[in-house]
């Protein structure tokens, strides 16, 4: 492979004794074939060009998750991401890691993710819940999950965590799935029930940026969803996210389109309601009112068919149940 010229632009960041952090852009031009990986680039800079670039490394396999870095836009593993994939116009912007502290340079504290895992016991505990039979596909779902390597790089991108630092995070959330899926788990009920409070897998928006960034295809946000359908079904649904789903649920299957009149009593109750009267009043003023008779969609009975063979076959989202196909 030729080698060609590529244009690093590096953040630099430097903490300073206050705890304030000085950040500034620092730019390098780095001869690298274009299936060279970033890490490699990286190692270029700090052997020929800056020895006190700083940066995490180790395993060089997509294994350890310490290299983990902003890479053109998107938290990657610089060990796996070559150059000619994410070279803009030859430009190659790299940063450390969003939504956690930065030490200096690419290398941040990892101490607050972690906490976050903390915070989901991740152990087996003993209970009633355990299982006194396993099948063979018992621990398929939990086999998916453990592929997780830690390297916060979903925890980074997510959009939620960026506005809201008490949510658990993608991470820590496929991690309490992965007991909870466990046949051997004691306290699936009291995980849940923790779960479904503040900050927790409600909160997760669904823009889907840890699955498009997730090194090895966990799909975080599969697992959160899957933790709020356990939940609903373990009868967790005193709180809002928990109802606004429930209505939702409801207005689709009877009518094939949402009932936004009475959606936010529904979900919000009726003191929730009061207290977002005059929101309600503005949009008044402006004509967004919706109708106190939603619009039923055309041939709705095909929707309430699918209904009621999801009904009738439930799928199990502690193993991977066979798709359900309406007759």
């Amino acid at each position: 492979m030729a080698v060609q010229r590529y244009l690093f632009r590096i953040q630099r960041n430097r903490r300073n004794s206050d705890g304030s952090v000085e950040s500034k852009w620092q730019e390098f031009n780095v001869e690298i074939a274009e299936n060279a990986t970033v890490l490699s680039a990286l190692e270029e800079i700090k052997g020929h060009q800056d020895g006190s670039l700083t940066f995490r490394q180790s395993c060089r396999s997509a294994i350890c998750g310490s290299c983990a870095m902003r890479i053109s836009g998107r938290t990657r593993l610089a060990c796996k991401t070559h150059v000619g994939k994410v070279a803009r116009n030859g430009v190659i912007e790299i940063a450390p890691q969003a939504n956690q502290p930065v030490l200096k340079d690419m290398a941040i504290d990892i101490g607050p993710f972690y906490q976050r895992i903390r915070a989901i016991t991740p152990w087996l505990q003993e209970g009633s819940e355990t299982a006194q039979h396993v099948g063979s596909s018992s621990y398929d779902q939990v086999n998916h999950v453990t592929q997780c390597i830690m390297c916060g790089c979903c925890y980074s991108d997510c959009t939620m965590a960026e506005v809201s630092p008490q949510f658990l995070g993608p991470a820590a959330l496929a991690k309490a799935f992965r007991f909870v899926s466990d046949p051997r788990e004691g306290k699936k009920s009291d995980r849940l029930k923790q779960l479904s409070e503040s900050h927790g897998f409600w909160s997760c928006t669904r823009c889907t940026l840890c699955v498009d960034v997730c090194p090895k295809e966990v799909s975080p946000m599969e697992a959160i969803v899957k933790l709020r359908t356990r939940a609903v079904q373990k009868g967790f649904t005193d709180n809002v996210a928990a109802r606004h789903a429930l209505a939702f649920h409801e207005d689709i299957q009877k009518d094939g389109s949402l009932n936004e009149f009475t959606l936010m009593i529904r979900s919000l109750g009726l003191i929730g309601t009061l207290e977002e009267s005059g929101a309600a009043l503005h949009l008044l003023k402006k004509g967004k009112i919706p109708s106190p008779f939603p619009h039923r969609a055309d041939q709705v009975e095909q929707l309430r068919t699918m209904y009621q063979a999801l009904e009738r076959n439930p799928v199990d989202v502690e193993t991977r149940a066979k798709e359900v196909v309406p007759e």
